[in-house]
C-alpha cells in the first residue's frame, strides 16, 4: 500500500498537489495567486473503488481546469493506493465486520460477490447506506 497527501477540494474530491507543491500551505498560495483565473488539477478519479482508497491497476487521473474562486473549502487528506489484490482482501474483511450487521445485507449476493460492494463502502467501513439490524429477541 502507498499512502501519499493530496488536497481535498470541497469535501468530494481528490486532487494531486502540482508539481513542486508538497504541502497544503502551499497549494493554498497557489490558488491565492491564481485566483481569478483557471488553473490545471489533476484528480484522482473513484471508479470502482471508494476514496480515499485506490486500486492501483485501475487508477486514473484526470485533468479539470478550475477557477480557484469557486472553491469553497480545501484540506489536506491522506489517500491509499492498494494492488487489486490488497484492496479485495481488505474489502472483504470490511464485509464480515460490518456489513452483515446492516439491513440490506443478503447472504445469497453478498458472501459470493464484492463487486456489489467496492463503489459503496470504504476500506474504513464508511458507508453511506448503511442501516443497522435491529436484533430480534
Amino acid at each position: 500500500m502507498k499512502k501519499f497527501n493530496v488536497a481535498l477540494i470541497n469535501n468530494t474530491q481528490y486532487c494531486k498537489f502540482p508539481n513542486g507543491i508538497n504541502k497544503i500551505e502551499d497549494f493554498i498560495e497557489f490558488l491565492n495567486e491564481n485566483y481569478h483565473s483557471f488553473v490545471e488539477l489533476e484528480f484522482l478519479i473513484e471508479e470502482g473503488c471508494v476514496a480515499p482508497f485506490y486500486i492501483e491497476e485501475d487508477l486514473k487521473i484526470e485533468k479539470q481546469y478550475w477557477n480557484p474562486s469557486n472553491i469553497r473549502l480545501v484540506k489536506e487528506a491522506e489517500t491509499s493506493i492498494l494492488r487489486r489484490g490488497e484492496y479485495k482482501e481488505k474489502l472483504e474483511k470490511v464485509i464480515q465486520e460490518k456489513c452483515i450487521n446492516c439491513i440490506h445485507y443478503s447472504n445469497d449476493v453478498c458472501d459470493e460477490d464484492y463487486k456489489s460492494f467496492i463503489e459503496h463502502i470504504d476500506l474504513n467501513g464508511e458507508c453511506y447506506g448503511y442501516e443497522r439490524k435491529i436484533k430480534q429477541n
